[in-house]
């Protein structure tokens, strides 16, 4: 069996699929298995397209068509329930691996017996790059509520057995999987290669989940969670950055300010890049530069 299952699924993108595909079957680690979730609605079946035979033809690459999921959870959830690796990873389809990515959360994972480890990320943005995760070694306390990024790419976590992600969420499924995983195995710090491994590739146009109510019922999912294992300050920020996140998402600068202002207080500073990123979010012509 291999050490490592990819869990990928992609939807009606076959044009960027190359390149994730690329990623994978280049790495340094060779002990993996990639799971593809074939669950496109409109181009045809990924088996049906010459252009990418010679990718599923790879013996790593393990195909599942008609999947028939209704979101990215659903189809990562096909994808868990025939792993039959040890770890297991998630790739999007518009995104990229460095080639070392596997190899070293493997390595940490292994070395600190943790359930799950997490990785850096590089957002490619029109005329920037965007370096995140890449200050530490670790998430322990409040930062693991604060300060980890939870994208599905970043995580790489033991078989979870019978967890799966909530499908029924639409957004934030990420960070709720990953705080019920955390919670379920008692471990209380979450090693970090701090390192740009995984390439992030956001595509221009509406957003799938650009829904706020999803977002705020995962958040609440999470403290009720994790009830008792965070500061109260670290839970009024969160409350606050989610509330922000929902401001952003309805467009609402007057709303962004309010809330914004509140965070940048009670954070004493430290969160002033999402107050702002937030309020700048909702001025015409300035969206495409921001991470949200």
């Amino acid at each position: 069996m291999p050490a490592v299952s990819v869990i990928l699924p992609t939807c009606d993108r076959a044009a960027l699929l190359p390149r994730a595909l690329a990623s994978l079957l280049r790495q340094t680690c060779d002990d993996f298995e990639v799971l593809l979730i074939d669950n496109n609605r409109r181009e045809p079946p990924l088996a049906e397209q010459p252009a990418l035979a010679s990718w599923l033809a790879d013996p790593r690459v393990r195909l599942f068509s008609g999947a028939v999921a209704t979101n990215a959870a659903q189809a990562r959830n096909v994808g868990l329930s025939a792993a039959r690796g040890e770890w297991v990873s998630y790739l999007d389809d518009d995104d990229a691996y460095q080639p070392d990515k596997l190899a070293r959360q493997l390595s940490l994972a292994r070395v600190t017996s943790a359930p799950l480890v997490l990785c850096g990320a590089a957002f490619h943005l029109p005329g920037r790059l965007r370096r995140v995760q890449c200050d530490a070694t670790q998430w322990t306390g409040d930062d693991v509520l604060l300060r980890a990024r939870w994208n599905t790419p970043l995580l790489f976590h033991r078989h979870p057995g019978a967890l799966r992600f909530d499908a029924a969420l639409g957004a934030g499924e990420d960070a709720e999987f990953a705080h019920r995983l955390l919670h379920g195995s008692g471990a209380a710090a979450v090693p970090v290669v701090p390192a740009a491994l995984v390439d992030i590739f956001p595509q221009l146009g509406p957003r799938v989940n650009a829904a706020a109510g999803p977002q705020l019922r995962a958040a609440a999912r999470i403290l009720a969670v994790r009830r008792g294992e965070f500061s109260r300050g670290a839970r009024r920020r969160f409350v606050l950055a989610t509330l922000l996140i929902s401001a952003k998402r309805a467009g609402a600068p007057a709303r962004c300010a309010e809330i914004g202002w509140r965070l940048w207080r009670e954070s004493r500073g430290a969160d002033w890049r999402t107050s702002a990123n937030a309020l700048l979010f909702c001025v015409p012509g300035l969206r495409r530069w921001l991470v949200s």
